[in-house]
């Protein structure tokens, strides 16, 4: 099997998604130096996962938050901006067993939850699942599920409406698109469960707390948000 995957990347080597170099049979999306640039982040808020440089959160002070705690692995720097670009638009599923192994790695160094019942990416409108192809956050949780103990439940939160894209939207723009954006699927009973819901960017985390009121509301005992990124 070495051999011929040897052979492969002869007739059709394989190149560094950050760098462009080429990689080592062993390397699937990053060479080994820049692999050395990913590090996760911890000086952090110990309730929303900001990054911060005193022992005060400003983002804990202007925003209420719902969900219990919020982590993130990384900063989003022009690496991870360009992992997430080619995986979130060019469809690069390798990008996302990455990220999952990743994710498994930080939760076992870092132990910040409590036990998990249910894993839930965050969902995608089906208009915009069907013009994309596939839900970026799913791919990440069915990637992660297997690494740790609780139930993946990709179709627990349901969007009730289409919403525009976050991207060039101002803080409260954002909270104003996503509320009451979302129900719990009545197939499921969320009362007194703990449940992480998972995305890839965490930027001023409208869309995650939007749903963790909901989740609240419906009666979860915690809610956990976990994302590649930290903008």
């Amino acid at each position: 099997m070495r051999f011929i995957t040897a052979f492969l990347d002869l007739l059709f080597p394989r190149l560094c998604y950050s760098c462009n170099s080429k990689l080592l049979y062993n390397s699937d999306v990053l060479c080994r130096e820049c692999s050395t640039h990913l590090q996760f982040l911890e000086d952090i808020c110990p309730v929303c996962g900001e990054i911060i440089s005193s022992g005060k959160c400003e983002k804990c002070e202007i925003t209420e938050f719902y969900f219990d705690l919020a982590r993130s692995l990384y900063h989003f720097d022009p690496l991870l901006q360009k992992l997430i670009h080619e995986f979130k638009y060019n469809e690069m599923t390798v990008i996302a067993k990455l990220l999952a192994k990743e994710a498994a790695v930080y939760l076992d160094r870092y132990k910040p939850f409590d036990s998990i019942d249910y894993l839930v990416p965050i969902p995608l409108h089906r208009v915009k699942k069907r013009m994309r192809g596939f839900n970026q956050a799913e791919l990440l949780t069915r990637n992660l599920a297997p690494f740790i103990d609780c139930e993946h439940t990709p179709k627990m939160i349901v969007r009730n409406r289409f919403t525009t894209t976050q991207t060039k939207l101002n803080r409260s723009e954002r909270r104003q698109n996503v509320d009451n954006a979302f129900k719990v699927n009545k197939k499921y009973n969320v009362k007194g469960k703990c449940i992480l819901i998972m995305d890839d960017v965490f930027t001023t985390g409208a869309t995650t707390n939007s749903i963790s009121k909901m989740l609240k509301e419906s009666g979860a005992e915690k809610v956990y948000v976990l994302t590649i990124a930290r903008a």
